[in-house]
């Protein structure tokens, strides 16, 4: 890649994500907070999605939920059994409509399709705001198939600077058509952004909950925040701005 290339790249505007919904607000993973958040003026959300054993994407962050019966994994239970308060997708859609990014944790790969699907059948272009998450490579290199315009991020929570070499990792990422890479935000550096944006690579930063450190990662390049605090966030945003 030639440095003309390089600066004819220029990354989109800084996307912020209200964690679970915006979690320092309203009870995580909710359509009362992922409603608050989008009205307090966040463009993008974050959750995380299960399979339910009869085949629907459902938004929870853990893979259990509480059961009369006990704690049981959601892929045992049927969507209307699950406790009330756990939405599916279909669901957001029609509560929230489609004009907003969705970042999603997709930790078991066949949840997947079933996310697209339904952004499909959503409609108004949703599927192209989806971008699904995960730390497994190949998984996130089998679902470019799914849909030519969802987009991939490798968000691995283990991931350290100093035990590979950046350049290649993100060479990597860009090869198999990962857009983003999604780290912690003590992990986001200048170095780092750099060399993301050399392969056309955007650098998210998760774990973002203090005013002065949004200030940092936008000053830095950071191409996305991820927190819980969705006030901050939009503050953040907004004086970046000025």
């Amino acid at each position: 890649m030639t440095g003309s290339e390089v600066l004819a790249w220029s990354p989109p505007a800084t996307r912020a994500f209200a964690h679970r919904g915006g979690m320092a607000h309203h009870p995580e993973n909710t359509l009362a907070a992922f409603a608050n958040a989008l009205a307090m003026g966040v463009r993008g959300l974050e959750t995380d999605a299960w399979l339910t054993a009869d085949g629907v994407p459902v938004l929870c962050h853990d893979r259990d939920v509480r059961t009369p019966s006990g704690k049981r994994p959601i892929a045992t239970l049927s969507r209307d059994t699950l406790p009330r308060g756990v939405p599916s997708l279909a669901e957001l859609y029609r509560t929230c409509g489609t004009g907003f990014d969705l970042a999603i944790d997709v930790l078991d790969p066949a949840t997947a399709g079933p996310l697209v699907a339904a952004a499909v059948d959503a409609g108004d272009r949703a599927a192209e705001r989806m971008w699904l998450c995960s730390p497994n490579l190949a998984h996130l290199a089998s679902w470019r198939s799914l849909h030519a315009g969802i987009h991939l991020v490798h968000s691995d929570g283990r991931w350290r600077r100093h035990r590979i070499d950046v350049g290649s990792e993100v060479h990597t990422l860009a090869s198999i058509g990962v857009e983003v890479l999604n780290l912690h935000h003590r992990f986001c550096t200048p170095a780092i952004v750099a060399a993301c944006h050399r392969s056309h690579i955007l650098l998210f930063a998760w774990g973002v909950q203090r005013s002065w450190v949004m200030r940092r990662l936008l000053r830095l390049g950071v191409d996305g925040l991820m927190s819980d605090h969705v006030d901050r966030l939009v503050a953040a945003l907004a004086s970046a701005r000025v």
